[in-house]
């Protein structure tokens, strides 16, 4: 059940007029979805096979494309307010720019539409176990901690590179099936939940929503944010906020002290300091800046899906929200950026024609050339006498062989010779 949180005026406040002049939704037909879900051709070309789950902002069913038989996933948007519900048909398409992102670690948009009534979305099957169904198995070690949150990191980070913010990172919305992690949901928290003068929010959300959603300031900060609470359950087996409501759980957010478990690695609780700053300036300025701290902290192995070179190797100088460093980064790391440069250009210089990489290997070329004359010159004459022995054996063996078969021939010939004189003999013998 959605609860509702009234907010403070700000200047990022939605105008109270914004939904007046939206045009009246068609009301949803809820009874009618259920009723006919499951009839063939209900969404065209899909077949509908069960629920996967549901919340505040819709339910999810498993989908079969009836043309190739693969999986997708198809969730159908709740939406109790009429106004918000024009709102969000009208920009229904903006969903369209987040199917444009293809990365292995966010679930896929295939499509979208409506159907009586209810707004639906098309996204790749992700499996049917999230993080949130895994952590409530068992507490995860370290490693595959950081193994999941890197993927979850590098999703969320291919989402800013396109300029789009998730605003709903949670758990719940992380998709895992075998060794990979899939981010999803994306593209339509923002959508489902403005509305005039207050916020709406899925039940659990709150733990993870950075302070400044409170005063409608959040951008691409309040999903590094939010995934610092993901790390810090990850990490510890428990959220930072707890309260007896959701307003005491974000005042939390808002105003206390992040909770510091003993046993949490003074490394990791380096990186989360900064990624749970109240103050969004104070975070990290991208989501690659994270994954770099974890890596310089020694935080990061070289597993599988968890190999800090796939992220430390891209450049931060095209993306839209990594494109300058904070005032923090700046003071605390003033020649990050040299030493990187520095680091690219040693490895430039050292593979170029004439760099020490490439006249290390032509030394070494040379030295292996000679030494194969060198060897060469050794063996030639064993291998000479070794042919010629060979050989002569081999003539050995053959020469009675070939005695036998001249003495065998020369003895048929005589044996001719003698017939064909007796014949003659016998001849003349009859004639005279």
């Amino acid at each position: 059940m959605a609860f509702k949180i009234p907010l403070p005026q700000s200047d990022m406040t939605i105008p109270a007029d914004t939904f007046q002049d939206a045009p009246d939704a068609e009301p949803m037909h809820w009874e009618s979805f259920y009723k006919n879900y499951r009839k063939p051709g209900y969404i065209a070309g899909y077949e509908i096979v069960h629920k996967l789950g549901g919340g505040v902002f819709g339910v999810v069913f498993k989908a079969r494309k009836e043309s190739i038989g693969k999986a997708y996933a198809i969730k159908f948007l709740k939406v109790d307010d009429p106004s918000v519900k024009a709102q969000v048909l009208n920009e229904l398409d903006q969903v369209s720019l987040f199917a444009q992102v293809d990365h292995p670690n966010l679930v896929s948009i295939e499509d979208r539409g409506v159907i009586d009534g209810i707004p639906y979305i098309i996204m790749g099957y992700a499996g049917e176990e999230t993080l949130r169904s895994r952590l409530e198995e068992s507490r995860l070690s370290d490693d595959d901690a950081l193994r999941i949150f890197v993927q979850i990191a590098q999703g969320v980070q291919a989402l800013h590179d396109h300029s789009l913010i998730h605003f709903d990172l949670k758990p719940a919305n992380v998709f895992l099936r075998g060794d990979i992690a899939r981010v999803g949901d994306y593209g339509l928290s923002k959508l489902v939940c403005e509305s005039r003068m207050s916020l709406s929010f899925g039940r659990g959300t709150p733990y993870y929503m950075a302070p400044e959603m409170l005063q409608r300031r959040g951008d691409h900060r309040s999903d590094i944010y939010s995934l610092g609470v993901i790390l810090y359950e990850c990490l510890t087996g428990d959220v930072p906020f707890k309260g007896e409501s959701e307003w005491e759980v974000l005042k939390g957010h808002e105003t206390h002290p992040v909770p510091w478990p003993g046993a949490l690695a003074a490394s990791h609780r380096r990186v989360l300091e900064r990624m749970l700053a109240k103050d969004p300036s104070e975070r990290y300025s991208s989501v690659d800046q994270v994954l770099q701290a974890l890596s310089a902290q020694g935080c990061l192995g070289t597993s599988k899906g968890n190999d800090p070179l796939s992220f430390s190797s891209r450049s931060f100088a095209s993306r839209p929200f990594a494109s300058r460093p904070s005032a923090h980064d700046a003071a605390a790391q003033p020649d990050a950026a040299h030493r990187r440069d520095d680091t690219l250009v040693s490895a430039a210089a050292a593979l170029a024609p004439d760099g020490p990489a490439v006249r290390g290997r032509r030394r070494l070329g040379v030295f292996g050339t000679m030494l194969r004359l060198m060897v060469m010159g050794v063996l030639l004459p064993a291998r000479v006498l070794g042919i010629g022995l060979g050989r002569g054996l081999h003539v050995a063996v053959k020469v009675p062989a070939i005695l036998l078969r001249w003495i065998g021939k020369a003895s048929l010939l005589l044996i001719a010779g003698i017939l064909v004189l007796l014949l003659g003999l016998f001849l003349v013998v009859l004639v005279s």
